[in-house]
């Protein structure tokens, strides 16, 4: 049986003394308390539904730093909006029906000893929800430095499968803060700053890099019994415009969403677990932290650097975050004129205003250009897209979530193709690639699965438990010898800013040096690695040594 937490009956006392303070009637106040815990149960529910995970008292803060950006959500999912109005409304009828039938106390009547009675009771209420953290358990407040890193990562994994109504309420109360804390300093030789030699593997190529973040992807050829028509994509193929490619699968650290997270991992190098719980903000509560970020090192190399967002730029604090990130030009829903509804800014679009923003240029440095796509985000099969007839038959055998994910997969993939024919047909040297950033909550109903996969096409290296977590990537360049790299395990998405740099050729510092050595090693994997001791190395060589957080 699970009881509640110090945290949890905190917050009840607090919620319940607010409320009595504001409406003076003590079964209202318990009608309201309870319908309030009901809503974050709710809200629970519908995370874990949508995002595999629940929702935590820490998602609210990091959702209300840019409100009116972030409330731009529940135009995409119509839905939620609709849920969030009634819950609204329903608060608003059980306030009303309380006030009319419930006479107030006749101790909170009294102009002023009931007056300073609700004040005494809503400053109490006040004082004990701001020591709440101080007085959580430890488990509460696992972070990456207690212990071991390990510990607080099996930790938090754990925690984020919860279920029932007390232990929904225990998470979302235990989870406040979204400070993130750093992995423990060691003293290690395993790793150097200076290495010499690589100063003369620079061949002083700079290539043009268009990278792509492909919005909710994964390998649908993965899936039993579907028919390549429709589950197989020309994206997931070597570009016949490739002069080289390298191409596998990724393991990104979310599953439904959490975009911002692969965003982080991919231009840190880091695992936002690495950082505790608040790593999980990583926009805010890491990325002002960052001292040496992949589009850093481009731009010392002499790059202009670029990022494109679909969204408004504040969504999720993404323009402050990209600022520091490292990225000279950032360009958002609005620079670009681009609609609010998601579905209707289709990836050729996107990319059509990427290649503007360039062209129209007099800059001759090379560019280094982040587009993130957002046309196969979800909800997938809610009736505003309407199923091409081609994807009717998989429809009927496994689903409308499905057949509209492929039915826009389809498009994102002949887009990109167009892309990346453009691109790579150019007398510069060029590099084009793409990324998915985790994978499609329609996805699960396979891949939480493993019985329903072709197990001869899953990565090699990988449990059952992360094949959720698994998407791909493609790297493609117009110069070099002709090469085609197809590989079968997959690489942890912290890799992919170091593989990316040594596909261009470019010169490698000390970090993407030790992240190529530890890819190696650790076959494709980073906290999942069986090797603690040598992630810890990597990890305080990077932070410490480095100085790549501060």
């Amino acid at each position: 049986m699970i009881y509640p937490s110090l945290s949890t009956l905190i917050a009840v006392l607090v919620v319940f003394g607010i409320l009595f303070a504001l409406v003076r009637r003590l079964w209202t106040a318990g009608a309201l308390l309870f319908y309030i815990m009901g809503f974050v149960v709710l809200l629970s529910v519908i995370k874990q539904a949508y995002l595999g995970g629940a929702i935590s008292a820490a998602d609210v803060v990091f959702f209300m730093l840019e409100p009116l950006e972030n409330f731009y959500i529940f135009i995409n999912y119509p839905l939620l909006g609709l849920a969030l109005l009634c819950v609204c409304v329903g608060f608003g009828i059980c306030l009303a029906i309380g006030l009319r039938f419930e006479k107030p106390l006749q101790s909170m009547l009294d102009e002023s000893h009931g007056q300073h009675i609700r004040i005494l009771l809503a400053v109490a209420s006040l004082i004990l929800g701001f020591g709440a953290p101080f007085m959580s358990s430890e488990q509460a407040r696992a972070n990456a430095i207690e212990n071991e890193m390990y510990d607080a990562f099996a930790i938090m994994n754990g925690m984020g499968y919860v279920s029932g109504v007390v232990d929904r309420l225990n998470f979302f109360f235990d989870n406040r803060v979204i400070k993130a804390s750093l992995p423990a300093e060691l003293l290690q030789t395993r790793f150097t700053v200076e290495d010499p030699a690589m100063a003369k593997q620079d061949t002083g190529i700079r290539p043009d890099i268009f990278l792509v973040l492909e919005e909710s992807t994964f390998n649908p050829t993965l899936i039993r019994d579907c028919a390549e028509s429709v589950c197989d994509q020309a994206m997931l193929h070597p570009l016949a415009a490739a002069q080289r490619t390298q191409q596998g699968p990724l393991l990104a650290h979310s599953t439904g969403g959490g975009t911002w997270l692969s965003e982080f991992a991919l231009l840190t190098g880091f695992d936002w677990r690495v950082f505790g719980r608040g790593g999980a903000y990583a926009p805010v509560s890491l990325a002002p932290r960052m001292q040496n970020t992949l589009p850093a090192k481009l731009a010392a190399l002499g790059y202009r650097t670029i990022a494109v967002y679909p969204t408004q730029g504040n969504f999720l604090n993404a323009k402050s975050a990209y600022g520091y990130y490292g990225f000279e030009e950032f360009y958002a829903a609005q620079d670009l004129d681009l609609p609010r509804d998601w579905q209707s800014t289709t990836d050729q679009v996107l990319f059509d205003k990427a290649l503007a923003l360039i062209e129209r240029s007099i800059d001759t440095r090379p560019v280094f250009i982040l587009a993130l796509t957002v046309r196969n985000h979800g909800p997938h099969g809610d009736g505003r897209l309407p199923v091409p007839p081609a994807f009717e038959e998989i429809s009927q055998q496994k689903g409308a979530p499905l057949a509209d994910y492929l039915a826009r997969m389809r498009t994102s993939s002949d887009d990109f193709i167009r892309l990346a024919e453009y691109w790579l047909h150019s007398p510069r040297p060029r590099i084009i690639g793409w990324f998915g950033d985790h994978q499609p909550e329609v996805s699960w109903q396979f891949t939480q699965h493993p019985e329903l996969l072709n197990r001869d096409r899953i990565a090699s290296n990988v449990s059952n438990q992360q094949i959720q977590y698994l998407t791909e990537y493609q790297l493609s360049a117009n110069f070099g010898d002709y090469n085609e790299s197809v590989s079968t395990a997959a690489l942890d998405i912290s890799y992919l800013g170091a593989q990316l740099m040594g596909f261009a050729g470019l010169p490698l510092d000390a970090g993407l040096r030790a992240a190529r050595e530890v890819a190696l090693s650790c076959q494709g994997q980073l906290l999942e690695c069986s090797d603690h001791a040598l992630i810890n190395d990597y990890l305080s060589f990077r932070v410490y040594q480095l100085q790549e957080v501060r």
